[in-house]
């Protein structure tokens, strides 16, 4: 848990056949996952101390260069989650990156082409598919605590104050009839 978010990391088996790691189908199953009665995102990182903490979900499981999708696409920002339609406030790109206006992804491996361990690429070829350039085996789920709004003290002295009033009346309605 980082705030009062949830995250989890979801390991694809055969990443690399067919459609089941492309990005789409990463973004609708994360979206359709829910975890303790809240849905969820692929990841949408807006800070280091975050960006940290989702690369240490899976610090040292991985040798060399393989990624996991993040929410967002190069040159666009965020696509799901919250911050949907917003740019990047916070990035992490590593070496040249970006460099195909791709989906974004991490690279959570030990090392990557001018890519650190927890700095992030965007796809080349075929976009939002994996590849041997982009060996994406797996993404990131984020889970977002909604706050709950608290209502203001004044409010419920208004709503007191009607309950009141009404008992009022209807003690009124009682002694007239």
């Amino acid at each position: 848990m980082f705030g009062s978010n949830y995250y989890e990391f979801v390991e694809v088996s055969d990443p690399f056949v067919g459609n089941n790691n492309s990005w789409i189908t990463a973004e609708v199953t994360a979206s359709s996952s829910v975890f303790n009665n809240i849905n969820g995102h692929l990841v949408t990182i807006t800070s280091q101390a975050e960006n940290d903490f989702v690369f240490n979900l899976v610090s040292g499981l991985y040798g060399g260069f393989n990624g996991a999708w993040l929410g967002g696409r190069s040159p666009q920002g965020w696509l799901t989650g919250p911050e949907s339609g917003q740019g990047f406030s916070y990035t992490n790109w590593g070496g040249i990156e970006p460099n195909n206006n791709g989906y974004a992804y991490m690279n959570i491996g030990s090392s990557g082409p001018g890519i650190s361990a927890g700095q992030w690429a965007d796809d080349s070829g075929t976009q939002g598919v994996p590849s041997g350039n982009d060996p994406v085996i797996g993404y990131f789920i984020e889970y977002e605590k909604v706050p709950s709004i608290p209502v203001p003290a004044s409010a419920w002295l208004f709503i007191s104050g009607l309950i009141g009033l009404l008992g009022i009346a209807r003690g009124k309605k009682r002694a007239a009839g």
